[in-house]
């Protein structure tokens, strides 16, 4: 029986989903509606943009199937590591639209007055309400439903803080995280310029790769300063997920979206550090607790799930 939460949360993540799969529909079958320019007709017929919106449709399912999941007495018989991919997948796609671009258009709206972006001389304003609302939506209805499971299924890998992983792991997320934090941060405070993810330039934007930044600082730092109490095992843990998924996933999409999939050296090297560092430095992470739990405790089995 679900609760309360998981009922709203389920709802959110349906409601989120629909308008916005259903006007990608509506582009691939040749549908210009939400569109305001010659130009955005054009490049709605690309192959980037075709192959853009058939993906994006296919994780948007993703995202209602793997809600669903969470919330069914078989969703804790899913393997760990499905999981672990899904779910990861959806929080560094998802968390800094929903933390960074909420913040980023107040202070864009308080200092300029204008919410515009690159982009929105082809798309009708309500598209762009409709779309990344929708992925607002949708983060706050995953968090709950990953996090409500997370707590009933693994709840005895996250009642210590995370601990640093093993040496090689450690300089791996070092290397994957802490250039791609830095990078984000200076293109954020200071604008792409030449080298950064061409077409960030308004605050909204900037304000993305900054928190993307500021994540993935934490994210390496979590495992190695964090101690003690529950509460502040859960925050650590919580740093260190959101910290790695939005390395791995973010420096992809700088690379596949920013400036029309025109990325700059400086962009692809630290995109290529980011990915595979964070991931291993992440699940380094994970394994360490988990062999930690081993030694006659008799919770692995159930961590492992």
């Amino acid at each position: 029986m679900l609760n309360r939460a998981q009922r709203i949360a389920l709802l959110l993540v349906v409601v989120a989903v629909t308008p916005y799969t259903t006007l990608k529909v509506l582009w691939l079958a040749g549908s210009t509606v939400g569109l305001r320019s010659a130009s955005g007709v054009a490049e709605l017929h690309s192959t980037r943009v075709v192959l853009g919106n058939v993906v994006t449709i296919v994780l948007e399912l993703a995202a209602v199937g793997l809600a669903w999941a969470l919330t069914r007495p078989w969703g804790r018989r899913v393997p760990g590591g499905l999981v672990v991919f899904l779910g990861g997948g959806a929080t560094g796609l998802l968390a800094p639209i929903l933390l960074g671009l909420t913040v980023g258009s107040v202070l864009q709206l308080a200092v300029t007055g204008s919410l515009r972006t690159e982009g929105m001389d082809n798309l009708s304003p309500w598209v762009f309400a409709l779309v990344y609302g929708g992925f607002a939506l949708l983060g706050v209805g995953l968090a709950v439903l990953v996090w409500q499971y997370v707590l009933d299924r693994w709840a005895g890998v996250l009642s210590v803080p995370p601990r640093p992983p093993v040496t090689w792991a450690a300089v791996a997320g070092a290397l994957g995280l802490l250039p791609f934090g830095a990078a984000s941060i200076y293109w954020g405070l200071l604008g792409p310029g030449a080298s950064g993810p061409q077409g960030m330039e308004v605050i909204s934007q900037r304000t993305v790769l900054v928190l993307s930044g500021l994540l993935a600082l934490a994210g390496w730092l979590g495992p190695l300063v964090w101690r003690a109490t529950v509460r502040r095992s859960h925050a650590a843990w919580i740093l260190t997920w959101l910290g790695c998924t939005t390395a791995a996933l973010q420096s992809v999409t700088q690379v596949l979206l920013a400036h029309q999939g025109a990325p700059t050296p400086q962009v692809l090297l630290v995109s290529a550090l980011a990915l595979p560092g964070s991931c291993l430095y992440g699940l380094s992470v994970l394994r360490g607790r988990l062999a930690e739990m081993a030694p006659g405790s008799g919770q692995l089995a159930e961590a492992r799930g």
